[in-house]
């Protein structure tokens, strides 16, 4: 959802001659903290390198294990690698899609120091209870809040729940920089790392003394210029967005073979996609393309990952049923009606008494 707002800001940035990271950053994360309830926040090139440098930031044990659901984006796995850590896979709900919080004591070893829960597909993850689990056990909590800008569990935003919780603003996000991310925290000594690591080991920039080791996580003014102007359209995306999802609910109800994400009380929802899960996957998939709709799998589990597979620890079911069974449908705020109306048309169609089940051989 772009208009002259998003170019007007732009053009502002270059003519005011300042690119790189400075006011109007600083205009944005005040703006993100507002929204959200952090203590603080920081930002970074985007969500892969967002959850590394939160990774980072919380000095976990080089070695130690941290669980991860299996259903998730490849970014999850690899930005902990990456730090240095071992991916422990997870199973996921089949309803809600997220981590089953009731399986992570299977997966608890004493090497285990922190747990990844994700906010998948928009829909908070139970939350309260991996921060519960996780202070029994003395582990860690980042929150992969990628796809989740606005979303609360129990009246308090997502991404602030954790140790850390990283954002994203990619393109397909609820608004976006392009690319870009925030990391969230409200401890003080993990935002004095954050902004260490983030800033060349210096918390700011027009010195030459650095203090600790860091990189360069920075992003521009110019991405936060349009940044700013996308939240100021975050209330009529999030309400498109769920009226959209909630006309897909509507149009496929009785529609035997199917079914959707649910969300279970206390647990928010700003849609990313619309997520179906078909006994006739195949020839859905088929006959959505065939009628102009564009459709993405879900996501292929980590546990089979080929770089991911020696972290392995045997079957992940849910998962697999997720990704072999799995459509994601468009659920964006420029969709209309009546294009819901035609890819739930097809839907019924492929669904029908009449039509044949194929078997999925993918």
């Amino acid at each position: 959802m772009f208009d002259s707002e998003e170019i007007d800001g732009v053009v502002d940035v270059i003519q005011r001659g300042w690119l790189t990271e400075g006011p109007r950053a600083l205009e944005f994360v005040d703006a993100i903290k507002q929204e959200t309830g952090a203590k603080h926040a920081v930002l970074a090139p985007n969500g892969t390198l967002g959850l590394f440098l939160g990774l980072l930031a919380l000095d976990l044990p080089r070695g130690s294990e941290i669980l991860i659901p299996a259903f998730t984006f490849y970014a999850s796995a690899s930005a902990a690698v990456f730090a240095g850590l071992t991916p422990v896979f997870v199973d996921v709900d089949p309803y809600t899609f997220n981590l089953d919080v009731d399986s992570l004591e299977a997966h608890l070893s004493d090497r285990t120091s922190a747990i990844m829960p994700v906010h998948i597909y928009g829909l908070a993850a139970r939350i309260d209870a991996v921060r519960a689990f996780a202070q029994r056990h003395q582990l860690k909590v980042i929150e992969d809040a990628a796809q989740a800008y606005s979303v609360r569990y129990r009246g308090r935003h997502v991404g602030t729940w954790g140790d850390v919780g990283v954002i994203s603003f990619f393109a397909d996000k609820t608004f976006t920089t392009g690319e870009g991310a925030v990391v969230l925290t409200n401890d003080d000594h993990l935002h004095n790392r954050l902004r260490l690591l983030r800033n060349q080991g210096r918390i700011n920039s027009g010195t030459f003394i650095h203090e600790a080791l860091g990189m360069n996580f920075r992003i521009t003014d110019l991405q936060c210029a349009v940044g700013l102007a996308q939240l100021r359209k975050v209330p009529r995306i999030v309400e498109a967005k769920r009226r959209n999802f909630a006309r897909y609910v509507a149009n496929l109800d009785g529609v035997e073979g199917i079914r959707w994400m649910h969300a279970q009380p206390g647990q928010d929802f700003v849609p990313f996609r619309f997520p179906i899960l078909s006994d006739r996957r195949a020839a859905l998939a088929a006959a959505l393309e065939r009628a102009g709709v564009q459709t993405r799998s879900l996501f292929y589990p980590l546990h089979l990952q080929p770089p991911l597979r020696p972290y392995s620890r045997g079957p992940l079911p849910v998962a697999e049923r997720l990704y072999a069974e799995g459509i994601c449908l468009p659920v964006h705020a420029s969709l209309q009606e009546s294009d819901i109306d035609h890819i739930t048309d097809v839907i019924r169609e492929i669904h029908s008494d009449e039509a044949q089940p194929l078997v999925d051989a993918g």
